[in-house]
């Protein structure tokens, strides 16, 4: 398996609601859903991606606050919707993030 994907976590700091990078990862990318949806009268893509990164603790906080976290990824930036560790193995964690709008 080939983790060649750079990507970063960032963290939301509740009080101040402003971003920062908290992880710098490599990571499989592929994607999970996507296609066209109208929204306030526009047609909007939204585009969900899966980020298969490789197990370290410190990715446990993602499991129960995933609302403080988002990835970016090329220059754009994904909400974290789920966190996927297969069976709490702890080897690989699924992220799947949600294009923002």
């Amino acid at each position: 398996m080939r983790y060649d994907k750079a990507i970063t976590i960032q963290v939301q700091d509740e009080d101040t609601e402003r971003w920062t990078d908290w992880q710098n990862l490599h990571a499989r990318v592929n994607k999970t859903a996507g296609g066209q949806s109208l929204s306030a009268g526009a047609d909007q893509y939204r585009a969900t991606l899966t980020f298969e990164v490789r197990y370290f603790a410190a990715l446990e906080g993602l499991r129960y606050d995933p609302h403080l976290y988002r990835i970016t990824y090329r220059g754009h930036t994904f909400k974290l919707v789920d966190y996927d560790d297969y069976q709490e193995q702890h080897r690989t964690v699924k992220l799947v993030g949600e294009l923002y709008e």
